[in-house]
């Protein structure tokens, strides 16, 4: 009879996992139609890396008299926008002092021996941080995220705060494997809060990597079979559930090599991360504190919001709830921790 209600239960879910194939759902785990070997064979998840690329694409050429002709230059070449000495220095220093002395609700998990604080600003909080509410709501950041997105609607902002060896079990950590997000393209933003380096850990990423090319469409191709076949069993730091990581053989095949960022303080970075990137490795205990910014949204939109700041409000508020929902979830099941206070500046446990 259970046997039964499990097979009748997982038969009416179908319809709803076929409606995931024209968002965002990635996971060839949750998703028996994502993760069929047979129709990633003839192509499934090949042809929605393809649409998603062409309506982004589309999208940004609607949205294009948001940013200068370089700016997007540079991200459709690059995959990424870097802007050294962001903010007037007066500013920077006052938005630097405001996030080290956040009082407030921290997440934190750890990942291999990096302990990850991260706070959500929503619009609430940001009107209580003058200085990060002024660079948030700023017109060329505004601009820039609005574009690179395309999707014309600002992100989330987090501060965020990485501990590199923190005196915390070691595990594997699936953000230092080049890995592109998704399958299709996404923004992520930071705002340098330090100077990111060889001691703390830059961000690494393959310029030009976003782009979809023959020999990337390949290899999407042939990952998608790999984790497809390998189901629940498959390896979790090759495909993380949806999350493709690259290898450096992979990368060389590809024609692609990495770059290291080594920015100072104050510097913007906004990537595409289908591009493949990841965490440097820190040779120290260190921390790197940024404004911590992502825009996601349905890739199979070929239209943006006309209404912006409305619309941000809106998502803001799903996603605090959706943070809110998994939080008991990932507190028993000890990946993550939520605190009432400051961040840790020293970063040394």
């Amino acid at each position: 009879m259970q046997q039964a209600k499990s097979v009748i239960g997982r038969v009416l879910r179908y319809p709803y996992w076929f409606i995931e194939l024209f968002t965002w759902a990635k996971s060839f785990k949750q998703n028996p139609i994502i993760g069929n070997y047979w129709l990633n064979r003839c192509g499934l998840h090949v042809a929605r890396v393809v649409v998603s690329q062409g309506l982004f694409r589309f999208r940004l050429m609607l949205l294009a008299p948001l940013v200068a002709k370089e700016d997007r230059e540079a991200f459709l070449r690059d995959g990424y926008i870097l802007k050294r000495n962001f903010l007037e220095r007066g500013h920077f220093l006052c938005l630097k002092a405001e996030a080290e002395n956040y009082q407030g609700l921290i997440r934190e998990f750890v990942e291999g021996t990096t302990l990850t604080q991260r706070a959500f600003l929503t619009q609430d909080k940001r009107a209580e941080l003058r200085e990060i509410s002024a660079f948030t709501d700023g017109r060329r950041l505004d601009r820039l995220m609005r574009w690179c997105s395309s999707k014309n609607r600002p992100p989330f902002f987090f501060i965020e705060n990485l501990c590199n060896h923190a005196n915390v079990a070691p595990q594997p950590d699936p953000q230092r494997d080049f890995h592109t997000d998704t399958f299709h393209p996404c923004v992520k933003g930071w705002l340098f809060l330090d100077a990111a380096d060889n001691r703390n850990g830059p961000h690494v990423y393959v310029p030009g990597s976003h782009r979809l090319t023959w020999k990337r469409l390949k290899w999407e191709y042939r990952e998608s079979l790999e984790a497809s076949k390998q189901g629940d069993k498959r390896q979790p730091g090759r495909y993380w559930d949806g999350s493709f990581r690259a290898t450096e053989a992979d990368l060389a095949e590809m024609g692609l090599e990495a770059k290291a960022l080594h920015v100072p303080e104050n510097t913007l970075l906004i990537g595409n991360v289908y591009g493949f990137h990841r965490r440097g490795v820190a040779e120290q205990p260190s921390r790197r504190m940024t404004i911590w910014m992502q825009a996601r949204d349905n890739p199979f939109n070929p239209l943006f919001t006309p209404f912006p700041r409305a619309t941000a409000w809106l998502f803001e508020k799903v996603w605090q709830r959706e943070l809110e929902s998994q939080d008991p979830k990932k507190i028993a099941a000890g990946t993550q921790r939520n605190q009432i206070g400051s961040f840790d500046r020293d970063c040394v446990n």
